[in-house]
């Protein structure tokens, strides 16, 4: 989603950057919704081709597509700032106030794995650091990035193991309950999967606590880089900062990429014990870093050479959030019962399929609906739950 407004302030650029994410976001989440509650019925009948596809989405796709959509919020939130005058905290606040709302109703009714009330909690967060200079919104942010993940790594070091959460439960215990729950997903009682879509939200937290707490302080460090991003006019003159995003390619790439596929290894069934665990824990860092390398490389081609997929993807950047939250209520319905049932009956590959055709269709709806309103539905209505913007002089 996009914490700037719409009009002819934005950056085509940023538009075309946040649909690419969004469509990296909608195919992780509707294997998700899938692989939480039925992973032996798809594993049971995959094939090489499945294996091959799920390997590329968690290598290339996996923790990227999200630490994207949330370095490009914090640069809406500095553009945001820039044309936002006096009053722009207390206006922020409202704004962020209004995502969380939403966040709650997306989380209970749509998808159990929302992102919005802690990109709400956090955007309120980051507004506290709106006075910082530069160099210190930078620092602060590649430290909450890449310390976190190395630290609970050390942990699990020392300790020989993950550590519990706040509700005394291992994580892998939390999650064999959370497991547990599939039957409601795959009946169609709509209100008792409501519940369990709570319940999640709320037990995931105090059972994996440590994951928890370093993805959201990740999540904030990627808006304050974010943020130091739009500050120094990166996207608003990519020309002059094309040797700067070759820098960063050329950094980050080659050293997220291998620690991603290592990050990926027990996702793909591989079991680690004691300290090795730990060690594969610190690797988690090269998951922003990759989707740092991915944003400098797209922002190169899309600025001088993919024009043509740049203004292909533009209306769906701008409606992000009505995209996010469309595809949660597409991927609820096909996959759970109270919809067509189909979780656990369709492959990898063609989960992988079926996320292309969700996105390309929202692609279109989003073509469709900028060509008759200034903004899509639910960012219409996140702008106006938010109150009048003061305008800079």
């Amino acid at each position: 989603m996009s914490d700037a407004a719409a009009g002819p302030e934005r950056l085509p650029v940023i538009d075309a950057l946040r649909a690419l994410a969004l469509s990296g976001v909608i195919l992780m989440n509707l294997i998700g919704m899938v692989m939480v509650y039925a992973p032996g019925q798809v594993i049971q009948s995959a094939g090489p081709a499945d294996y091959a596809m799920s390997a590329a989405d968690l290598i290339f796709v996996q923790g990227k597509a999200r630490s994207t959509f949330a370095f490009l919020f914090g640069v809406g939130f500095g553009l945001l700032m820039s044309r936002t005058g006096a009053g722009f905290h207390a206006y922020y606040l409202r704004r962020m106030s209004a995502l969380l709302l939403i966040g709650l109703i997306n989380m209970a009714f749509l998808f159990w794995g929302d992102i919005l009330i802690l990109y709400a909690v956090m955007g309120m967060v980051l507004s506290l650091f709106r006075g910082w200079s530069d160099r210190a919104i930078l620092t602060l942010g590649l430290v909450l990035i890449a310390v976190p993940p190395v630290v609970a790594g050390a942990i699990e070091i020392v300790t020989g193991g993950p550590l519990a959460g706040l509700s005394g439960v291992l994580p892998a215990d939390g999650w064999a309950k959370v497991e547990a729950r599939a039957p409601i997903y795959a009946g169609g009682d709509y209100p008792a999967m409501v519940r369990a879509n709570v319940a999640y939200y709320v037990e995931k937290h105090l059972f994996d606590t440590v994951h928890v707490a370093v993805y959201s302080l990740g999540v904030l460090g990627l808006f304050l880089t974010g943020l130091w991003t739009a500050r120094k006019g990166v996207f608003a003159n990519v020309e002059a900062h094309r040797a700067f995003l070759r820098k960063v390619a050329l950094v980050c790439l080659p050293i997220g990429l291998p620690l991603s596929v290592v990050q990926a290894l027990p996702t793909a069934g591989m079991t680690f014990e004691g300290p090795v665990n730990g060690l594969v824990a610190m690797t988690y860092v090269g998951l922003p870093m990759t989707a740092f390398g991915y944003v400098a490389v797209l922002t190169l081609w899309l600025s001088k050479g993919g024009g043509w997929l740049r203004s292909s993807l533009t209306p769906m950047g701008r409606m992000a959030l009505t995209g996010y939250l469309g595809s949660n209520l597409i991927g609820s319905f096909i996959w759970y019962g109270w919809g067509l049932g189909l979780m656990g009956k369709v492959n990898f590959v063609a989960m992988n399929l079926l996320s292309l055709a969700v996105f390309a269709g929202l692609a279109v709806f989003s073509a469709i609906w900028v060509k008759m309103f200034r903004q899509g539905p639910v960012e219409g209505l996140w702008r106006r739950l938010s109150g009048p913007r003061t305008r800079a002089a």
